[in-house]
């Protein structure tokens, strides 16, 4: 996914769908979209529902992380390798480690949604 990083630093605002301010889903969409020309749904909830769900052994740079802070699928990034991901979250669009803290505590599933 060569078009990731080119983000990182861009502001985060709800609903955005890129290029200069995105929305968690919004980034995921946008980076699949301009990367490899694949369409995924514009929600989290959307596309978690539309990909194939994989165990944490399974993951491989490219997989959707997703997270439930109790109400249903709310935030999804994409993971980069070594237990870290990429995410436009409230500080804009950075890596952050899934494996331990914070995003540990949320992770609801894994997803693929290209067949490597």
């Amino acid at each position: 996914m060569s078009k990731q990083k080119k983000h990182l630093g861009k502001k985060y605002k709800w609903g955005a769908t890129g290029p200069t301010s995105f929305d968690c889903s919004g980034y995921t969409s946008y980076v699949f979209k301009k990367s490899i020309n694949k369409a995924i749904p514009r929600t989290a909830k959307q596309q978690y529902n539309a990909s194939t769900k994989i165990k944490a052994n399974q993951l491989k740079a490219g997989d959707l992380v997703f997270f439930n802070y109790g109400s249903g699928i709310a935030h999804v990034g994409i993971y980069v390798g070594s237990g870290k991901m990429i995410n436009a979250q409230n500080n804009g669009v950075k890596y952050d480690n899934i494996s331990s803290g914070y995003w540990k505590r949320y992770i609801a599933g894994y997803g693929r949604v290209v067949k490597f």
